[in-house]
């Protein structure tokens, strides 16, 4: 393989993305990574990696796939410092790597549990493929569960959990799970699943300690001053972007890389993608870290065709999804927090439409199997048009998701 121009920097979605738009366009690529593996698909972290038995973890790329001759990939890799004007990058072992632009593809750190105990053994956080192994293990022989954090991570570890037939307590802060996000009713619609399958949600306490006998998890204590008894324990209170490298390189940093939707940094050698990033909007404004799977993945594709002297630039809607259990949680969009929600679909299956305005911004739906990606996915039209919706026609589709989706689909062709 020839001397790569490109550099990628990173193992998750949004570096793998990259590196296969490289070396599709017929450019040698180098692929540097902290991990064991290369590039892998984290989805199956929170699930099927917590299965007994575990699910293998999938890689990124296809294996027969001829464009694979272009890439190098060097796990266990840290770059250490990064000089842009030089067009160099250095690793931990002291080699020094050319190019002639940079994609960052840093990934996130999983936000620690600062309280008494919360250092060692018998405490996880679940950000990579080593976590998973470690948790996966634990649940073995754990009896309770403690899960701090009633987000998405949070509530899929605990159902691979009670899966597993553990007894599981999950502590949130704030007043409901899914608060950031996720309307009410579908977080609620959620939190009953979560209770009918024996899991106790301690909302609106904070963990205090993490008590322990001979070293040995074996509670924890709430701010009402309940304990609760645990085996383990697993935080998952939100993730901070991993912008060291960038920013000891002088690039443009807050909460994020700075870039713009076309993935460009501060500086022009430089492109930075996936959960690592802020994108600013088209006027200046702060913009927000999407933190979606596949938005990453579309982001590093522009950012490797930008760096190739294309013009693409990021503007899809962003949409996540998440299994719990026999039910798929769906949502497309960002909506802004004072959106209007509308809350249509029927009792077993609740979707909410999100309007800024007459305008719609979001949707959002949960229901027991995959059915409700119908409308949600059916709503990318009408969110990237910001079309107005008839509500009555979506009221009245009422459970049928079917309708609904056909309602959804016609405002973004008009």
């Amino acid at each position: 393989m020839e001397s790569p121009r490109y550099v990628v920097v990173g193992g998750g979605p949004a570096a793998a993305s990259a590196a296969r738009r490289f070396a599709e366009a017929g450019q040698s690529v180098a692929v540097l990574t902290a991990e064991p593996l290369p590039p892998y698909d984290r989805t199956v972290l929170s699930e099927g990696a917590l299965a007994d038995p575990p699910a293998p973890i999938p890689t990124l790329w296809p294996d027969d796939a001829p464009w694979r001759d272009h890439v190098f990939v060097r796990t266990r890799t840290r770059v250490e410092s990064l000089d842009p004007d030089g067009r160099t990058l250095t690793t931990d072992d002291g080699t020094t790597w050319a190019f002639e632009a940079v994609v960052l593809a840093t990934g996130a750190e999983p936000r620690r549990l600062v309280v008494p105990g919360a250092d060692g053994p018998g405490v996880h956080h679940l950000r990579d493929a080593e976590d998973a192994t470690a948790l996966s293990a634990a649940l073995a022989s754990t009896q309770r569960l403690v899960v701090v954090g009633g987000g998405v991570i949070g509530l899929e570890v605990a159902a691979a959990a009670v899966q597993r037939g553990v007894a599981v307590d999950v502590v949130e802060a704030g007043p409901r799970v899914l608060g950031r996000g996720v309307p009410a009713p579908v977080a609620a619609w959620l939190a009953r699943v979560h209770a009918e399958h024996g899991v106790r949600i301690h909302a609106g306490r904070t963990p205090q300690e993490v008590l322990r006998e001979d070293g040995l998890v074996t509670g924890m204590h709430l701010s009402d001053g309940t304990v609760l008894p645990a085996d383990t324990v697993v935080v998952g209170i939100g993730i901070t972007p991993r912008t060291a490298l960038a920013e000891a390189a002088g690039l443009s940093v807050d909460d994020g890389i700075v870039v713009d939707p076309s993935m460009r940094t501060s500086h022009p050698a430089v492109l930075a993608a996936g959960d690592a990033v802020r994108m600013v909007g088209g006027h200046g404004e702060r913009g927000v870290r999407l933190e979606s799977y596949t938005a990453a993945g579309r982001q590093g594709e522009v950012a490797a065709a930008v760096a190739m002297g294309g013009t693409e630039s990021f503007d899809d809607v962003p949409w996540s999804w998440s299994d719990q259990y026999d039910a798929t949680m769906q949502a497309m969009g960002v909506p802004p927090p004072e959106a209007r929600e509308v809350v249509v679909g029927g009792p077993d299956s609740p979707v909410v439409l999100s309007f800024d305005g007459d305008r719609l911004v979001g949707v959002c739906g949960v229901a027991h199997g995959p059915g409700v990606a119908r409308p949600v996915r059916a709503a990318a039209g009408a969110i990237a048009a910001a079309a107005a919706v008839d509500v009555e026609a979506a009221l009245a589709a009422g459970a049928d998701l079917g309708a609904l989706a056909r309602v959804l689909r016609d405002a973004g062709r008009r």
